[in-house]
């Protein structure tokens, strides 16, 4: 009796270790979060710009001219932006400017030409 009660005992011990081994193998880490975000570049009247970079490692490109061009990146991951842009006026000349930075909300301004991530 005693030797069918160890048998079961270490059956279930070995079954056990089996089922846990099996659910550590397929366990994964869960992917990064992606997001969607409106990128937007407006120029105000009399300006002209235009830009490029990347924001959460989506590359971008923009361009306006008395008026405003958004834009939807989709895959992003994180929050760090890198932009150069160009801006002119006939008024006021050129302005060439770069931005970087890690935020989840970006607001910047180039001359009269304003960069925002939503």
């Amino acid at each position: 009796m005693k030797k069918t009660v160890r048998m079961l005992t270490m059956g279930a011990v070995v079954a056990a270790a089996a089922a846990g081994t099996a659910a550590l193998l397929q366990t994964q880490a869960a992917p990064p979060a992606r997001t969607t975000k409106t990128v937007e570049l407006s120029c105000k009247n009399g300006w002209r710009g235009s830009g490029g970079g990347s924001y959460g490692g989506v590359p971008i490109a923009l361009d306006c001219n008395f008026d405003s061009n958004s834009i939807v990146i989709e895959g992003v991951e994180g929050t760090a932006y890198g932009f150069r842009m160009g801006a002119e006026s006939f008024a006021f000349g050129a302005v060439d400017c770069f931005f970087s930075g890690d935020s989840p909300r970006v607001s910047e301004s180039c001359g009269e030409v304003k960069f925002t991530v939503r």
